[in-house]
């Protein structure tokens, strides 16, 4: 009797194996299955902590939260329900529209949303307990103050001026805490320029960014800015003694001043010297002072860089 070569032996044996050890995979898994399902479709009684998320918070209550608050809810509920609990649900959603707020905390019962609770979970899914029993934080009272807004630093060319500046609007609500705004009266826009400005230009700009708390009632202004080329002028003017009383005369030492001022040149032409007063008012001259501080008393508007040398002046009183 010819005998098969021992190859195919050993080839007929390891299929043997590999079809029983497939058989034993698959009754494992299917057995696996069976008691997945069995194990987890039975009801439990569990503890779970879920962040409490807070809604419909009134517009001037500003809650003063480190991190949001936790509730440990008793539930019975199906294995399944705990695993999709464990894997999607991590927060409940709690509406504060109800809340009680009272010097400066906010408490709510949360048997008060025992019902938009429940609904949260899954189908069967039973509330036995929670706690706390009350969800409560503390809170600033938001208030709102009218500042105006200020000129940004305007890079301009040599030799320009920005003769106008206005904002639409120019005065804007601040609004949040009253004690982090109660000092604020001002608020300044964001503004850059690649190149130094040469020419009139209008454009919208937004405010920085403001602290946690704080918000704006207009995030953005219309800038408008009149820029032209300015020139320098210099006069000799007298020193003049404002308020001196009848019967009085006084003379200082020197007599004139040098003025020097810069001016838009489309306004320079029409600045002559009368419209500069120079000196000092009798009124506010100290005891027995032998010199004053000169001051301006009179100028044209739109004049920059006004200097005056000397600044000071001897003076000598006589009927």
């Amino acid at each position: 009797m010819k005998k098969e070569p021992a190859f195919f032996s050993a080839l007929q044996r390891a299929s043997m194996d590999k079809g029983r050890s497939k058989f034993f995979l698959f009754f494992f898994l299917f057995s696996f299955v069976l008691w997945f399902i069995a194990k987890f479709s039975k009801e439990y009684t569990e503890v779970i902590s879920l962040e409490i998320e807070i809604e419909n918070i009134p517009a001037t209550i500003i809650p003063i939260m480190q991190q949001s608050p936790r509730v440990e809810f008793t539930l019975k509920a199906s294995g399944f329900q705990f695993l999709y609990y464990q894997f999607f649900i991590d927060r409940l959603a709690v509406d504060f529209q109800g809340a009680s707020y009272i010097n400066q905390k906010a408490t709510l019962p949360i048997g008060a949303q025992f019902q938009q609770l429940q609904e949260q979970f899954l189908g069967a899914t039973e509330i036995i307990n929670y706690f706390p029993a009350v969800l409560e934080f503390d809170y600033q009272q938001q208030t709102s103050r009218r500042v105006v807004v200020l000129p940004p630093k305007l890079n301009l060319a040599p030799g320009y001026v920005a003769t106008q500046i206005q904002f639409k609007p120019d005065s804007i609500d601040i609004i949040g805490p009253s004690q982090t705004i109660e000092n604020r009266n001002s608020i300044q826009p964001l503004f850059s320029a690649l190149n130094p400005i040469q020419a009139s230009f209008k454009t919208v700009l937004s405010f920085p960014e403001q602290e946690k708390y704080i918000s704006l009632s207009e995030d953005k202004v219309v800038i408008e800015v009149a820029v032209d080329r300015f020139s320098e002028a210099k006069y000799q003017l007298p020193i003049e003694m404002l308020h001196l009383p009848p019967g009085l005369v006084c003379k200082f030492f020197p007599s004139k001043v040098t003025l020097t001022f810069s001016a838009p040149l489309s306004s320079l032409r029409e600045i002559i010297p009368s419209d500069f007063l120079i000196g000092m008012d009798y009124t506010q001259i100290e005891e027995n002072a032998n010199s004053v501080q000169l001051k301006v008393l009179k100028a044209p508007k739109g004049i920059i860089n006004l200097r005056i040398e000397p600044k000071e002046a001897q003076y000598l009183m006589r009927r």
